[in-house]
């Protein structure tokens, strides 16, 4: 076994500081077992009520000769977890954090056994080594953890679903041009629920097919749903990516209410120029100046009039200080917006469709924006404002997942093992919420929950009978930390 340099700071000479009315200043690194990670405890007591690394463990295969096994895969799996959910998203870091008493304790190893976590190279052989049956199982393992904490049967479960894209930067497999995102990139699926619960996390090639991969997800979806909850109505949101005779021939027949944006064309246009005319009519009465509009209410030159807008727009912005923010609230605030509806039935639909638009008009011109859907009962304007406009929140789910916890360190060379990755920071993501809804702070980034709850600075005693923790005094959410430990 490799032994670690360790430092001498004694040759070295010691860390010094003078600050002008303050004594001397040193510093060095001798304060014993003081930990960064002191709120680690709080993912396992999650881990512990969800069950998750103990049932992801059952999906997972071992090879391994046993006389030879010195980490469990449950140890690898919650190691891993908790250091993405830490902010340690390289594999690498394992390396540094193998000895650290919070993430030893976190795994269930007492910080003076004598033994370590799993090291870098044996958490690598370890992602690599998950095959396809695997990852379908650890597909499926979402949705019975979504259904296993609910106590009674929920009357609607609203769905998300979006696609995100991770760009590759070697020659992973699978991994091709995509000419919307113009990036070499592989291209995830997520399905979320309304409270940001993911109930899908597909890992898909470059080229993905956006509306059979769609499908069959979903078909899966909703066979595992009904098998718990046989009579539970579901809702569905997705952007126009989606919007296609299939999808919507197949959320028929399974009995969903869908919310689908769809991209305008002349078709769309035709039915909504009267209420865009109407807005236009309207908004000119405030004494504003709206662009000249032609045959479907469309621009008469789009482009230079968005130049000149802009820069008439930034001249008299940047005027003056106050001038430029009256300008940005009147550019927020004025404009005239109204809801209507129509059927339609395009050439590939086998049956006339409910077609919901909001017709806006400001300054800027007009913005149409058109919601397919098979709902019956709801007005136009309910439609777009209560059902579909929250289909954005999953953009910001998704950004939890990418820019907070680094979902797009795809950078295996298999597939597969780049899936598991995949689902690796999704149990974290997992893991976060729950004890982010047992502490009553659901309005919060994962950042934002990283540094108040988990980076905590905490001095670890290891006694005979117990292990004591003396977390920092001064912690600023002490009363939301001992909510979410005693409701876990």
């Amino acid at each position: 076994m490799t032994q670690s340099k360790q430092i001498n700071f004694s040759s070295q000479g010691q860390m010094q500081l003078d600050l002008p009315g303050l004594k001397r200043v040193k510093a060095n690194f001798d304060g014993g077992s003081v930990c960064s990670d002191g709120g680690l405890l709080l993912l396992r007591k999650a881990d512990e009520r969800l069950g998750l690394t103990g049932l992801a463990s059952c999906a997972i295969g071992d090879k391994r000769r046993p006389e030879y096994v010195q980490h469990s895969i449950v140890e690898m799996l919650q190691q891993r977890i908790y250091a993405i959910a830490s902010g340690y998203e390289d594999c690498n870091d394992a390396g540094l954090l193998r000895r650290d008493a919070m993430h030893m304790l976190a795994a269930g190893q007492n910080p003076d056994s004598g033994q370590h976590l799993a090291s870098q190279p044996s958490l690598s052989r370890f992602e690599n080594s998950v095959d396809a049956t695997t990852n379908a199982a650890l597909q499926r393992l979402l949705v019975h953890l979504y259904v296993k904490q609910f106590k009674k049967v929920p009357k609607v479960v609203h769905l998300s679903m979006d696609t995100t894209c991770d760009e590759t930067y070697g020659t992973q497999q699978l991994s091709f041009y995509n000419g919307y995102y113009q990036a070499f990139c592989y291209a995830p699926l997520f399905i979320f629920d309304q409270s940001g619960f993911p109930l899908c996390a597909l890992l898909r090639p470059g080229n993905p097919n956006p509306i059979d991969d769609a499908i069959r997800m979903l078909k899966q979806l909703f066979r595992e749903l009904r098998l718990s909850w046989p009579n539970v109505r579901i809702e569905l949101k997705a952007d126009a990516a989606f919007a296609s005779s299939e999808l919507f021939n197949f959320l028929e027949d399974s009995g969903i209410t869908y919310f689908v944006s769809a991209a305008g064309h002349a078709g769309y246009a035709y039915h909504a120029e009267s209420t865009v005319l109407q807005c236009k009519r309207e908004f000119d009465e405030f004494g504003y100046e709206s662009p000249a509009l032609k045959k479907y209410a469309t621009m008469v030159s789009p482009g230079d009039r968005k130049i000149a807008w802009r820069q008439l727009e930034e001249k008299k912005r940047f005027g003056s200080k106050l001038a430029g923010r009256v300008q940005e609230m009147h550019e927020s605030v004025y404009s005239v917006k109204k809801y209507a509806e129509f059927s339609y039935r395009a050439r590939e639909w086998r049956s006339e469709r409910r077609v919901i638009f909001k017709a806006e008009v400001s300054r800027k011109g007009p913005d149409t924006r058109f919601v397919v859907t098979n709902a019956t009962t709801m007005s136009a304007r309910k439609i777009y404002e209560d059902k579909y406009c929250s289909r954005a929140q999953c953009e910001n789910w998704i950004k939890d997942l990418k820019l907070y916890l680094a979902s797009g360190r795809t950078s295996c060379q298999e597939f597969e093992a780049n899936q598991f990755r995949l689902f690796l920071h999704v149990f974290a993501y997992i893991l976060i919420k729950t004890v982010q809804k047992r502490a009553r702070l659901r309005m919060m980034t994962v950042e934002t929950f990283r540094l108040c709850f988990l980076k905590i600075g905490v001095l670890v005693k290891e006694k005979a009978k117990e292990v004591a923790l003396h977390l920092a005094s001064e912690s600023p959410y002490q009363r939301e930390f001992l909510t979410a430990w005693l409701n876990l």
